[in-house]
């Protein structure tokens, strides 16, 4: 056998060996500054736990715009490392109305649609014009008979498109992993909502339960009927509730009954969660419907302050005017050609996170409207103030009067001078009875004074949990369908769930933060001649340079 080919097999078997051992021995390296392409420790455990084939198809194909073909890049990437680490995980990129006529793309949009796929029209320049495109920027998730539509554009309050692709890439990994846990964690805790005390209804609450339902078993309960039922004991319908993970009270409007507190308060003492969302103040926009556009609030007496009281918190019945604040959207026209003005309304404070707070933080502003104060007291439980009003605060005394005409005037900062104001507050540890040393309203054997470990979370207004409603059809929590604005009401209220029911592992994602290079348009709109000669005239002095190398050389080579 010739040395020659003595070689060749050699190499060949080196060649094979070489690509044998890196099969087995397989590892993906993130050399980016801020690791973006390392999966999280929660992710992993995800895809670690789903044992059965992953599919993905994503929305994301065709002509797209520069900013949607970011997006989709940045989400193969990702999706490619979900792939290393599940041996089953596939994915694909489709566009849903690609060569269908317009009957056919009608007929896809519904179907999408019933699945929670919505679409959004995207501007694409080509050939110096405008075209308007359908995009659908969702993914759909199927594992074991299951699917669920995940959301890739994060919706930003007053963005433009490129502000709203970065911030969805920096959410895309929490996203997607949240859309897998829909369908791969089975549900195992339950919510019960209060519908005994004049709550919210399953209208106003249907995109919250919605939203619920996606990860936890949710489920109408009421209390307050025993007192009018002989038949049904108090002791019975505590030890209902005490099956129940969380236990949600969204706005009650009339007076709540010793009975009532008494069993939410045994249900906490046995490491229950409590979730307020109350009103103290009586004020609705349809009272300004009057021929004067002015009404009053006054304060809601719903007798829950001594209870509270005993869990180191308070409700205060000042109402809150805030020069950061929502808009309130009021009709001009008749009949068809009405159409809706916005106007800058104090009584609709937005309110501030913490940002040290996983649950507040990277969220847009929470709204409220017509809301009051709370103050945290001195008690057992730790407390944590999530929500607070800008500096420039006002607190007004009720009974008080509102109108109208308040939104013909300025806004005069230097009015607002009670500084930032608790609005929610999340309470966890150990509490004291609110029945400690007091008679109870009926007899329980299995009373107790001292707490579990358990969770109060209490707002100062019922309408940030409410949804709006459009011809019988309830709207996105936080959207505000008459101005178009997005507020984080949802997103916050489904963290404060998440973190009293202890699932908190995916909170930390939406958190994560991404570094993403963006192209300052004016200063290269500025600096465009200086741009267009580097890329001109530097390319061409290094080919002369290197061509008058080659020469000079050439000839000194033949010289000799």
């Amino acid at each position: 056998m010739s040395k020659f080919i003595r070689n060749i097999l050699f190499l060949t078997i080196a060649m094979v060996t070489v690509n044998y051992v890196s099969g087995l021995f397989h590892k993906r390296f993130d050399l980016t500054e801020n690791k973006r392409f390392t999966l999280s420790s929660p992710t992993e455990e995800l895809l670690d736990n789903a044992a059965l084939p992953i599919y993905v198809d994503v929305f994301l194909d065709g002509e797209l715009p520069a900013e949607f073909l970011k997006l989709k890049q940045e989400t193969r990437q990702l999706l490619e490392e979900f792939a290393a680490v599940h041996p089953n995980f596939k994915f694909d990129f489709l566009n849903p109305i690609e060569n269908l006529n317009q009957q056919e793309t009608a007929q896809v949009i519904q179907q999408l649609a019933r699945e929670g796929v919505q679409p959004a029209v995207a501007n694409i320049m080509e050939k110096g014009k405008q075209t308007t495109i359908t995009v659908f920027p969702y993914a759909i998730v199927a594992y074991d008979g299951k699917r669920t539509a995940i959301p890739l554009l994060k919706t930003v309050a007053q963005s433009t498109t490129e502000e709203r692709i970065n911030a969805s890439i920096n959410q895309l990994e929490y996203h997607i992993a949240d859309g897998l846990r829909k369908v791969t964690v089975e549900k195992s805790k339950k919510i019960a909502f209060l519908r005994d005390s004049g709550e919210l209804s399953d209208l106003q609450l249907a995109d919250f339960i919605k939203a619920l339902q996606s990860y936890y078993r949710v489920a109408p309960f009421g209390i307050e009927f025993v007192n009018q039922s002989d038949s049904i004991a108090p002791v019975e319908v505590l030890e209902e509730l005490k099956k129940y993970d969380l236990v949600v009270e969204a706005k009650p409007t009339v007076p709540i009954s010793e009975t009532k507190k008494y069993v939410l308060d045994q249900y906490l003492m046995n490491g229950g969660n409590l979730l307020f969302t109350i009103d103290p103040i009586i004020m609705e926009n349809d009272s300004l419907a009057n021929s004067d556009r002015k009404a009053y609030a006054i304060a809601r007496e719903l007798q829950l302050d001594d209870m509270l009281f005993r869990y180191g918190l308070r409700l205060n019945s000042g109402l809150v005017k805030d020069v950061q604040s929502g808009a309130m959207a009021l009709a001009t026209g008749m009949g068809r050609n009405t159409q809706y003005e916005a106007f800058q309304w104090p009584y609709y404070p937005l309110a501030a996170g913490d940002t040290t707070s996983a649950m507040t933080n990277n969220i847009d502003p929470v709204k409220f409207e017509y809301t009051g104060t709370l103050d945290t007291l001195k008690s057992s439980s730790r407390k944590q103030i999530l929500l607070s009003t800008s500096n420039q605060t006002a607190i007004v005394t009720l009974p008080a009067p509102i109108s109208l005409n308040e939104l013909q005037d300025d806004i005069d900062p230097t009015l607002y001078r009670s500084g930032p104001q608790p609005l929610a507050v999340l309470s966890q540890g150990s509490f004291t009875s609110a029945y400690k040393n007091r008679i109870k309203p009926f007899a329980y054997s299995d009373h107790k004074d001292e707490s579990k470990e358990g969770s109060v979370f209490l707002a100062a207004d019922g309408d940030i949990i409410k949804n709006q409603i459009d011809r019988g059809q309830p709207q996105d929590l936080g959207y505000d369908m008459r101005t178009g604005q997005y507020y984080g009401n949802k997103e916050f209220l489904m963290n404060v769930v998440n973190q009293m029911l202890g699932d908190t592992d995916l909170l930390s994602l939406r958190n994560k933060k991404i570094k993403i290079p963006t192209l300052d348009v004016k200063r290269s709109y500025d600096n465009r001649l200086y741009y267009q000669a580097i890329n001109i005239l530097v390319p061409l002095a290094m080919v002369l340079s290197f061509g008058a190398i080659f020469l000079t050389a050439r000839k000194r080579k033949y010289a000799r």
